[in-house]
């Protein structure tokens, strides 16, 4: 069985590199400015829509009863924001192609 890889941060600053053709260091720094605008859009409550790609959403998730798995004690879990990814349809049909 294959393992499972994580693209990293500097995995994508490399291809912007090799793509574009703007230094390492340049090209570090798109990729963080792209991460930092997600993340002040994400936190200010916004949506992200990449065409082709998906949709990022922020939720509530609602307080909801749960348990312990170390203790089986019961316990209420606090709501809380969460971050949701839906796949753009095109996205979806490459990925089940196979």
């Amino acid at each position: 069985m294959k393992k499972k890889k994580n693209v990293t941060r500097k995995e994508l600053a490399i291809s912007v590199n090799n793509k574009l053709g703007v230094s390492q260091r340049n090209a570090a720094e798109i990729v963080d400015t792209v991460f930092a605008t997600m993340k002040k859009t994400l936190i200010s409550g916004e949506s992200i829509k990449l065409v082709q790609f998906g949709t990022l959403t922020v939720r509530d998730k609602a307080p909801r009863r749960g348990r312990n798995p170390r203790t089986g004690e019961s316990m209420t879990i606090t709501k809380r924001k969460m971050v949701s990814f839906r796949p753009s349809k095109r996205l979806r049909e490459r990925l089940n192609r196979d």
